[in-house]
């Protein structure tokens, strides 16, 4: 005959709510990093949220986490090394915005070291590829000038071997078009073979004829009619000075 215990109805295990269990982790690393007397009160919530910009960067927030870690910024450094002592678990539970609060960074300074380190780090990965795709570079360059129709590729590279001078100073290239004459279209040797020889005197004047001011000219205006007590003005300031020196 069975006995009760055997009939007795098995009791379900209680979920554990993974998310209240690395609130409460996140909550005792807060409270060992503060300071004896301090008051504060726990409140992750309270952070500014910052994830969705974080998302919107090209390569999400994998890229901003790689970033971070090859920035040397004290802030940067406390919030990553906080962020690598966390279990997976606690880091798909807890959002950013809590991770740097209980890094003690807070959210928006996050942001700012973020910025930074991408930018940081996007310029030194430019640099990396630009240093190893140059011999590629090079050596399609030479291949192309050793061509006859290379000519620009052979310029290039003797002036990157210093070979041939660089020209100082800003350089300004003017190319003369010469419009054809009329009916040119139906004798070809009327065409100009080569641009006409222009000195320098006459291209001088005529980049001074381009660039200079026009000047408008002055609007008409009627003459002025003196008229009046003008007339008399010289005679009455000269009996004036006359009655004065008298």
């Amino acid at each position: 005959m069975p006995s009760g215990k055997d009939n007795a109805i098995p009791m379900k295990r209680a979920r554990r709510n993974h998310r209240k269990e690395a609130l409460k982790r996140l909550e005792n690393h807060w409270l060992s990093e503060r300071a004896e007397g301090e008051e504060e009160e726990f409140d992750p919530a309270s952070e500014p949220v910052i994830t969705p910009l974080l998302k919107s960067v090209d390569g999400g927030i994998a890229y901003v986490l790689e970033a971070l870690h090859t920035h040397d910024d004290e802030d940067a450094r406390d919030f990553v090394e906080f962020y690598d002592s966390l279990s997976k678990q606690d880091r798909e539970e807890l959002t950013l915005e809590e991770i740097a609060y209980g890094a003690g960074i807070g959210s928006l300074r996050l942001a700012e070291v973020a910025q930074t380190a991408l930018f940081l780090h996007g310029q030194m990965r430019v640099k990396m590829l630009l240093s190893a795709g140059l011999p590629r570079v090079v050596d399609t360059m030479l291949k192309q000038a050793v061509k006859p129709s290379g000519r620009a590729d052979r310029e290039w590279a003797l002036k990157a071997g210093t070979i041939l001078p660089t020209p100082k100073g800003a350089q300004i290239a003017i190319q003369n078009v010469i419009p054809p004459k009329e009916g040119a279209e139906d004798h070809p040797s009327e065409r100009p073979a080569l641009p006409i020889y222009i000195s320098p005197e006459d291209r001088l004047r005529t980049i001074h004829e381009a660039v200079e001011q026009r000047r408008l000219p002055a609007p008409p205006s009627p003459p002025i009619d003196l008229g009046g007590r003008l007339d008399h003005m010289q005679e009455e300031t000269v009996e004036v000075l006359h009655g004065e020196i008298l």
